[in-house]
């Protein structure tokens, strides 16, 4: 599944952490009382409460209703999955482990996958969970009216059917490697809570509740924009676990209050901690930073049906002419680093031997030249057939990052003759009129899943209907990418997936600026199980306060 970032954290330089402090007396009176949080129940024993400080809020309870990032997380706390995916994937595809579904097999044909259901499972009202949620959670999750963001992993998989109450049979239209990655994507959710509403009228529902659920947490109590409290369920089916009594994340959007927050206790933790005030932040006595790789990474798009951009020379002496070195300085020190294809590094299908184009000016400058580019009126502008090259680089509002690349893009360009301008758009406006391809080019994120899977960006097939703004299309990456999919030995398909960026890279449909690390800030009396790349709660599940640590912030 692929999510844009609406909203990154921004790097506000070194007098972020100063101006954090002048706001101590202010935001403490502002705290609720009851937000407080509490430290550890005792020595050995679980329990105790952990805050976290968010910048944004869900858009929904309903995976798949929900429009970001955060909403999936805090879904994935309520609501199980048939079964959970492991980090395990920078050798081969991920692999997985029970959740809902305590076992499964595959048919010898590979065309049938059958779950069994821990009998063990039961929604917050008492209730089984039942292979009926499943098939119900199926229907939702591939419905054209629903329209899930990630209906695409649906594709192959024919029929879902419950031969009984414990099992559920996945059919498939074809055989292919990742059958049970697709069938386990998407939260099962409690078809005798939801299924009186109309699949066609999901996408216009709120779902700003979870009053019942089967994972590790409840819904307590949820103020929008403010707060989303979770506490244990006593139910779940891998009790003791979870050894915290409750979760509450407090919505924060402004960085620095965020930040104050954390040096002062009113939170525990804090997501995405910038880098200069991550460096502070690992000298405190209470707290320490937490490192891990992001699974995105961030791009210009060129819309290679604009004439500008249509010459994969002219996209070429484009990329050698950005300073992504510079640009990661400036914005990601120490965290990020330059990116050269679509597939993560840190992914099994990454090709190792892909270098990012060097940094090159001049030799841009060449480029621009054979095709035509030439600063013929002594205006400083490279101009072809009487126009000058002029376009607007578009980011989003709510991201200061991306709108600082953008700035710092546009004056790498004019000092090789090439006029960039910076437009920003609400992230609406943006992401529609991308579906349009009306746009010069655009900087971007892309929130990858695990699943290498490169049709939704890159393929022709996707320019109507996908993720393919750029209207990007060559029949040789159609073929490789076809076949990747399709390809059940994952050395096989590693060697497709390598050919595919080669040619991604040598055609530049996007200028690949970079991927990052994230840092969280934690205490260090809280140990936190596994942190991981899809997710720092991904193991929410096992943190715990250590034992007479002397309690949280």
């Amino acid at each position: 599944m692929r999510h844009t970032e609406s909203g990154p954290w921004r790097s506000r330089g070194r007098g972020l952490l100063l101006a954090a402090c002048l706001l101590v007396l202010a935001c403490r009176a502002a705290r609720p009382e009851g937000d407080r949080p509490t430290g550890p129940a005792g020595e050995g024993t679980p329990g105790g409460r952990v805050v976290i400080g968010v910048r944004g809020d869900i858009t929904s309870f309903n995976i798949y209703t929900a429009t970001n990032a955060f909403s999936q997380e805090v879904i994935d706390l309520l609501y199980l999955k048939l079964a959970s995916e492991q980090d395990d994937f920078s050798q081969g595809p991920p692999s997985f482990r029970p959740a809902l579904g305590s076992s499964w097999e595959f048919s010898p044909d590979g065309m049938r996958l059958t779950f069994h259901l821990d009998e063990r499972a039961r929604w917050s009202d008492g209730r089984p969970v039942s292979a009926a949620d499943v098939v119900f959670s199926h229907r939702a999750a591939s419905s054209p009216d629903v329209a899930w963001v990630g209906r695409d992993v649906k594709e192959f998989i024919s029929g879902v059917s419950a031969p009984d109450a414990r099992t559920v049979v996945y059919e498939f239209g074809r055989r292919y490697p990742s059958g049970l990655m697709d069938a386990v994507e998407g939260n099962v959710l409690p078809a005798h809570a939801l299924a009186a509403i109309p699949l066609s009228e999901w996408p216009r529902r709120a779902f700003l509740d979870a009053r019942v659920a089967d994972g590790p947490f409840l819904l307590e109590r949820y103020e929008r924009g403010s707060l989303i409290e979770l506490v244990r369920n006593p139910h779940y089916l891998r009790s003791p676990l979870p050894l915290l009594e409750s979760v509450v994340f407090r919505i924060i959007p402004d960085e620095a209050t965020l930040l104050n927050e954390l040096l002062t206790g009113g939170i525990d933790v804090m997501e995405n901690v910038p880098p200069d005030a991550a460096r502070r932040l690992a000298d405190s006595g209470r707290l320490r930073v937490v490192r891990t790789p992001d699974l995105s990474y961030s791009f210009i798009c060129w819309n290679t049906a604009r004439p500008l951009f249509s010459e994969a020379r002219v996209r070429h002496a484009l990329t050698m002419a950005i300073d992504r070195e510079a640009i990661i300085e400036g914005l990601l020190p120490g965290t990020g680093r330059p990116s050269a294809g679509p597939i993560l590094s840190f992914l099994w299908a990454h090709d190792p031997a892909l270098r990012p184009l060097a940094y090159d000016p001049e030799g841009a400058r060449r480029l621009l030249e054979e095709a035509g580019w030439l600063d013929r009126d002594g205006d400083g502008l490279l101009d072809r057939d009487g126009a000058p090259f002029r376009f607007e680089l578009e980011t989003n509002q709510g991201s200061g990052l991306r709108a600082d690349v953008a700035q710092m893009v546009g004056a790498q360009l004019r000092r090789i003759g090439i006029d960039a301008v910076p437009r920003t758009f609400e992230f609406g406006a943006f992401i529609e009129k991308h579906g349009r391809h009306d746009f010069d080019a655009f900087v971007g994120t892309w929130r990858e899943s695990t699943k290498v899977d490169l049709k939704s960006a890159f393929h022709s097939a996707s320019v109507t209907g996908g993720y393919n703004y750029g209207s990007y299309a060559n029949r040789d990456l159609d073929a490789l990418i076809d076949g990747a999919r399709a390809e059940s030995n994952a050395q096989a398909a590693r060697a497709l997936w390598r050919r595919a960026q080669q040619i991604i890279a040598r055609d530049q449909p996007y200028t690949f600026l970079f991927e990052r690390d994230r840092l969280h800030a934690v205490p260090r009396a809280l140990r936190v199980a596994r942190p991981s790349p899809r997710s720092l709660y991904a193991a929410l599940e096992e943190w715990a306060w250590e034992p007479a640590s002397g309690g949280g912030s």
